[in-house]
């Protein structure tokens, strides 16, 4: 019993340091400069995204469009 929690301990702490080089990994990693291109493109696709939710919406809540009433 005693060879098993010595184990689990070592995994525990195995684990806990591979994810700490990992987080010194990432954290130590140059940050990649994102073309503008990219950054609006993405703007754009979020804004597209949100007017279609917002006319689902509207058409959702007129009683006229809406043939099955409100929910």
């Amino acid at each position: 019993m005693e060879n098993k929690r010595q184990t689990e301990r070592v995994t525990y702490m195995w684990s806990e340091a591979v994810i700490d080089n990992i987080a010194r990994k990432v954290a130590e990693e140059p940050m990649e400069d994102i073309p503008q291109h990219v950054i609006d493109e993405e703007r754009g696709d979020m804004i597209r995204q949100m007017r279609k939710e917002q006319a689902q919406m509207e058409m959702y809540d007129d009683p006229y469009l809406n043939w099955s009433g409100h929910r």
